[in-house]
């Protein structure tokens, strides 16, 4: 049987302030970020602010990875005119990045809401994209305060010299000593109280928005769960 979602926009009106207003409750208050769920137009203001913000950041740390890049010896087999080059490439490939922020933060929305949308349907509870996105763009801003934390941990570190020093420890990896495993390293690092928050607010607000138990919702979420851990895992696999 499936599991029934109200269709709220249907019952007020829409208003941006009240969508504004309304990005505050996914950090603490699953029942009133489940009414914004269903919202059609509720994804442009975290959409917004998760742009800007990570703009700003941008701005402010691609001098740290230029540096980092530009200090880091050439792989064997490399010239330095090749690895100069390379650099090039590289800096205006994260300057392309960081401009198409609203374009990225979007694609990577809807690949998510697409897999809680398969998730969903394998478990017989009714959802629809529309939904999913706001669900993941909402809690997206959570994520976001973990991207604010890193700028400000690497302003304030002042000399950063290798890749692994551009992703500060904010999770378990604080544990790690120097030289430690960097798979094992990745994936502690996972574990940090931004994502354990993001798991627990993506986990509440899916429960309470379409009806069904945390132990589904938990189920739906973790395959985005996993993907975050691959990626970190992965990313911390070519640190130097």
């Amino acid at each position: 049987m499936s599991t029934l979602a109200p269709e709220l926009p249907a019952e007020r009106p829409e208003s941006f302030g009240d969508d504004l207003a309304g990005m505050g409750s996914f950090f603490i208050d699953p029942n009133g970020a489940a009414r914004h769920v269903f919202k059609k137009w509720f994804w442009v203001g975290p959409l917004i602010v998760v742009s800007v913000v990570s703009l700003i950041g941008g701005f402010l740390t691609l001098p740290i990875v230029q540096h980092v890049l530009e200090v880091t010896p050439p792989p064997p087999n490399v010239t330095p005119e090749q690895y100069q080059k390379g650099v090039d490439i590289g800096m205006m490939v994260q300057r392309i990045l960081m401009y198409c922020a609203p374009v990225v933060a979007g694609v990577i929305y809807a690949i998510e809401a697409l897999i809680l949308l398969g998730m969903s349907a394998a478990m017989s509870v009714t959802t629809k994209f529309r939904w999913l996105f706001n669900l993941v763009a909402g809690c997206a801003l959570i994520s976001l305060l973990a991207r604010i934390a890193t700028v400000v941990i690497l302003k304030a570190k002042g000399e950063v010299s290798t890749t692994a020093e551009l992703q500060p420890p904010l999770g378990l990896d604080i544990f790690m000593p120097e030289g430690a495993n960097k798979l094992a390293t990745g994936f502690l690092g996972y574990f940090s109280v931004f994502e354990i928050w993001w798991i627990v607010m993506m986990v509440l607000i899916f429960s309470t928005a379409f009806r069904t138990s945390k132990g589904k919702a938990f189920m739906a979420v973790l395959p985005l769960i996993l993907l975050s851990i691959l990626f970190r895992v992965v990313g911390a696999a070519f640190q130097k």
